[in-house]
């Protein structure tokens, strides 16, 4: 009688293990259907990320330099009272009459020296709005990674969710066949700490969670308790990409390159500058003579510079040479950099795809079927619960694993991108 019973209740709870859980899915899905797009927020970091607002305040500034950039100096206005008499009685200037000149100078820097300034102050304008691409494209790639990660937690939480009631189930009929005497103490033990552990790692997820949460949010521009959808979604992959194909377009549009590009140019027009500092310049003066209370003419006035010191000329053109240089030797290094970074990206990307589809295809069918196959058996009285024990966890570990292969795939894109300094 006792095994009929026994053998009862462990069909019952076999039934138990795999009905389907349909509120679970509903709401789930509810979930789903609010998620954010990954668009949505890069728009918000766009708009309100404090890193981005700077840099394209300082690219402004360097823009608003170009206007005035081959200006002019400002003119110069003198005036120089002349044949003061002093006072009969004593040294201080007399009221009789005197000489008025008033004059006004302007200065004419020659040779193209102006247009070679305005050409430094674009190069230089063009440097930082290249910069603010370089920030912005950093910006975008850590939201890029943060959601992804967002993305993973919730999906580690769904598992053990999905994981805890059956251990529960597990973890009941363990405890009933050991009072019924038919099963061991130390079954139901494991049962019990398995089941602790799960929710330990529950509590650990949300905590990993409200911390993506916050960096999310700190990386938007928002307070880092503003609320976030609780379902994000990953964004579609791209199909087969070429490493040469990525390689070629990063080296024609990454901002980094373009920045750098700029910052040769602007040496090499500060270079040609400093060599025609050899050159003279000239200033002009002209103004009007007022002679004891009348007006009585003009004079004028030529100026030349004379860049005699050549020791001064000569370290000002070597430094600007070597700074011309410097440049194109960072620009070197720089596209050095930017090809291995991407090829390092670009094999992890696809080494992760290769992961995830193995453990679809493979692994993750294997290891559920395990699962489900040792927990009818133990259901039934069929089984040991060390196998349960162990499906349990090598399908836990090969979801995990297929997230994280996910994960990788999600961040190494990111990094691809930032360094194309745009979307595939």
């Amino acid at each position: 009688m006792a095994m009929t019973l026994i053998k009862m209740s462990c069909r019952v709870v076999a039934l138990l293990l795999f009905l389907p859980t349909a509120g679970w899915a509903d709401e789930h899905h509810d979930q789903a259907m609010d998620a954010p797009d990954l668009d949505q927020l890069i728009a918000i970091a766009r708009q309100m990320s404090p890193e981005l607002a700077a840099a394209a305040l300082e690219s402004d500034a360097a823009a608003a330099k170009v206007a005035g950039a081959d200006s002019l100096p400002d003119p110069k206005f003198q005036w120089q009272p002349m044949d003061i008499p002093r006072g009969a009685d004593n040294y201080l200037p007399s009221q009789l009459p005197r000489t008025d000149k008033f004059f006004l100078q302007q200065e004419f820097p020659l040779w193209g020296k102006r247009d070679l300034k305005r050409e430094i102050a674009e190069a230089d304008a063009k440097k930082m709005a290249a910069l603010r691409g370089v920030v912005e494209n950093e910006v975008v790639a850590r939201v890029k990674a943060a959601y992804a990660e967002y993305h993973e937690v919730h999906q580690a939480m769904d598992l053990d969710r999905e994981l805890l009631p059956r251990l529960t189930t597990v973890a009941r009929l363990a405890s009933a066949r050991y009072a019924q005497g038919v099963g061991s103490q130390q079954e139901a033990t494991s049962a019990e700490i398995e089941r602790t552990q799960l929710q330990t790692e529950l509590l650990v997820l949300e905590g990993q969670r409200r911390t993506l949460k916050a960096r999310l949010n700190t990386l938007i521009g928002r307070d880092p308790r503003a609320p976030i959808v609780e379902t994000p979604h990953l964004r579609a992959l791209p199909g087969d990409i070429e490493l040469g194909d990525l390689t070629e377009r990063a080296l024609r549009l990454n901002p980094d390159l373009r920045a750098e590009d700029s910052a040769i140019a602007s040496a090499n027009k500060t270079a040609d500058l400093a060599e025609r500092g050899l050159y003279p310049d000239i200033a002009v003066t002209f103004g009007g003579v007022k002679s004891y209370g009348r007006f009585s003419g003009y004079e004028g006035m030529l100026e030349v510079t004379l860049p005699i010191r050549g020791d001064l000329h000569d370290a000002e053109i070597g430094a600007a040479k070597a700074s011309a240089g410097a440049a194109r030797s960072k620009r070197d290094a720089k596209e050095l950099a930017i090809q291995n970074d991407l090829s390092e990206a670009y094999w992890s990307f696809e080494t992760a795809r290769k992961m995830e589809k193995l453990i679809v295809e493979s692994s993750l069918p294997q290891a559920r079927l395990g699962f489900e196959s040792a927990q009818h058996a133990y259901a039934v009285g069929k089984g040991e619960f060390i196998m349960v024990l162990t499906a349990e966890q090598q399908w836990r570990k090969t979801h995990l694993d297929h997230l994280k292969a996910q994960l990788e795939q999600q961040i190494r894109l990111a990094e691809i991108e930032k360094l194309l300094g745009g979307e595939l």
